[in-house]
């Protein structure tokens, strides 16, 4: 028979392919297989195969055995390819046979091992993608970072609900210490996994892992946990951040949000470990790539119909008492809901639709999840004073002082300043403030003359203010309301920042055309003939002045003490590059303003190089700056003192 070379699409992915976000690999009815040892033999269309595709064998359903996909496997969106018989090698086929030729068996790649995602790998050979220190570090496994990850993320990014989490672990950890499962392959990790046993109790749970797919999946959620939990610079040098783990990660959870049609479906994990990839690859700047994993796991959301609490018109008295579960679904939807206004952002996104409705007056806030300790042995023993790696930190203290959080409140019913709101309440409440915000900059014209009245934004100006002042007035720790603090001054700056440039605009403008003149417009004239003007600037020099005032106990905090940059969280580097392009624009706008300006910049440089020790955004900001504006970060930072944090100092919250 003869053999014939094809190059573009048939060939699968390698274990030791590079994989980008806009690449990773999953089932599509594209990729269709008719293999043994060495060939792939396939049928012009029309044909039948000999045998059932190994999806129908294995699912044990009647296959129709038509190429080059069977029907069945067509309308679950599956991987569909068939297994000569080798028994049947010399049956007759009615049309003429191709072969493409295949250099290295299918079963070379993990993910294409069996006709399911994940079913050749384990439990075990995921969690052994988090790897073990080097020689000289404290000894830690995965078990430490899920204690990180729930101390650092956690309070500002509540996807995964503590109680539930503990108890699944639970349930997993007699999985993967089993010797059955102990096997690791070199093409998922280099280190296997040492089995630690920790005093977990299982008794009576209530949520156990139903089956070995949602182990599969717990573990990689795990796995996408400890990466949110990774340093950019430390003591050591940069750190790689887009490197084999997270390729490994984004590959099999890519194969997961494809593969979400059919039996088994998907699972609540599956939508966790998504939201969480989407955080980390914003974190590190790369907003389209996040735009783009968002969107594949608010798909699956949907069809887990994963969404929030809410009440009916008639208020308060219908509301029902939500379960655990139906908790950790609107946390997680809030979570995604949130992720999706940072993205938005970025210059390269915001033109793009919103992935998630704009909440109503009636829809539920969150519930704060408890920050109970998760994995902890009975000593609260920490990274750094005795090596211990089962010892989870004390939990943050509540962003706010007084009576009992408040429960089921509504979008429209909650203020900030007069009820006692939870962190992540809170987190969702201003996120709405900021989704407005977003919607006006997206939808309105962006022709200088086209702006539309700033008493427009009157109302949503006054609500950002008010609960700016009034977190202010009852916040007890600045880190713990830091991405709340973040999204209302951007809100401020997505509302009003264009109004800068057409100030410069109008500075211009007089000067050109009055150039003869001795005393040319001023940008104070302008602003005292121009109602719209003067509100704009006066509420970015708010939004500035507040912004400045947080960055300045931020970095007074760490240069009086080394402490762990870990509890920073992700949106605060945009926030920083807003404040900065004003300046810029104020310091051209009021030359005697100048050396107040610089003073300013300085300190919100300052800031950026503290956030880019823990997330690259922060980088990329710094370097979008010097672009787009010319600002050199040399100049800015000639005088800082911050260094990179060495290891030890990563996860010791001591100091804090």
């Amino acid at each position: 028979m003869p053999t014939t070379n094809i190059s573009n699409g048939f060939s699968p992915l390698s274990d030791r392919a590079r994989t980008t976000p806009d690449s990773s690999p999953g089932p599509s009815p594209h990729r269709h297989y008719l293999q043994d040892s060495h060939t792939v033999e396939a049928v012009t269309l029309g044909g039948f195969a000999a045998r059932a595709c190994e999806k129908c064998r294995a699912s044990k359903r009647k296959c129709d055995k038509k190429l080059p996909f069977c029907d069945r496997c067509k309308r679950l969106n599956a991987k569909c390819h068939y297994v000569q018989d080798i028994s049947n090698n010399n049956v007759n086929h009615p049309s003429a046979q191709f072969v493409i030729y295949q250099p290295r068996s299918l079963s070379s790649d993990v993910l294409l091992r069996g006709p399911e995602p994940l079913e050749s790998i384990t439990p075990s050979q995921i969690l052994s993608l988090v790897p073990i220190p080097a020689l000289g570090h404290p000894p830690a496994d995965w078990r430490f970072f899920i204690n990180a990850y729930f101390f650092c993320i956690h309070p500002w990014f509540a996807v995964v609900h503590p109680t539930l989490f503990q108890q699944q672990v639970g349930s997993l950890l007699g999985t993967v210490d089993s010797p059955a499962q102990s096997d690791t392959p070199v093409s998922l990790s280099k280190s296997p996994v040492e089995p630690h046993h920790l005093s977990v109790s299982t008794a009576g749970n209530m949520y156990h892992v139903e089956s070995e797919l949602q182990a599969k999946e717990l573990a990689l959620l795990i796995v996408a946990m400890y990466l949110n939990t990774r340093l950019r610079m430390t003591d050591a040098g940069e750190q790689p951040i887009f490197d084999e783990t997270y390729r490994t990660v984004k590959r099999l959870l890519s194969s997961l949000l494809l593969a979400c049609v059919g039996d088994p479906g998907p699972s609540i994990e599956r939508v966790q470990c998504g939201a969480l990839v989407a955080l980390y690859e914003y974190g590190h700047g790369e907003a389209a790539a996040a735009y783009q994993t968002l969107s594949q796991t608010v798909a699956t959301a949907r069809i887990l119909d994963i969404k929030p609490g809410a009440i009916s018109d008639g208020g308060g008295d219908d509301i029902t008492m939500l379960s655990i579960e139906e908790e950790q679904s609107g946390c997680l939807w809030w979570g995604m809901f949130i992720l999706d206004q940072f993205i938005h952002q970025d210059e390269g996104v915001k033109d793009l639709p919103f992935l998630l409705e704009s909440p109503s007056t009636n829809t539920l806030l969150p519930e704060t999840p408890p920050m109970t300790p998760i994995l902890s042995s009975s000593s609260n023993a920490m990274l750094g004073q005795n090596g211990s790696a089962n010892g989870l930190p004390p939990s943050p203290p509540p962003a706010t002082a007084g009576a009992a959080t408040a429960r089921y409140l509504s979008t429209g019913e909650a203020a900030i300043g007069t009820q006692k709101l939870g962190g992540f309440q809170l987190s969702a409440k201003t996120s709405c403030l900021f989704h407005r915000a977003l919607r006006i900059d997206k939808e309105r014209d962006a022709r200088p003359g086209k702006m539309p009245l700033v008493e427009t934004y009157a109302d949503l100006d006054a609500e950002i203010r008010q609960t700016t002042l009034a977190l202010l007035g009852q916040t007890l720790d600045w880190e713990a309301t830091l991405d709340c603090f973040a999204m209302l001054v951007s809100a401020l700056f997505m509302i009003y920042l264009p109004y800068l440039t057409v100030l410069e605009r109008n500075i211009d403008n007089n000067a050109l055309f009055n150039s003869s003149s001795s005393s040319p417009a001023t940008a104070a004239m302008i602003l005292a003939s121009s109602e719209e003007l003067s509100t704009a600037v006066a509420a970015l020099r708010f939004a500035c002045k507040m912004s400045t005032d947080i960055s300045c106990k931020v970095n007074a905090d760490y240069d009086r003490a080394p402490r762990s940059p870990a509890l920073l969280c992700a949106p605060a580097g945009n926030t920083c590059y807003f404040v900065i392009l004003a300046y810029a624009s104020l310091c051209r706008c009021f030359p005697d303003e100048r050396d107040e300006c610089q003073a300013n910049i300085a300190e919100k440089f300052e800031s950026l190089k503290l956030f880019s020790f823990r997330w690259g955004i922060a980088e990329k900001m710094m370097s979008q700056l010097e672009k787009k504006i010319g600002l050199d970060r040399n100049h800015y930072l000639k005088d800082s003192v911050l260094t990179p944090p060495s290891h030890r100092l990563i996860f010791d919250f001591d100091s804090r």
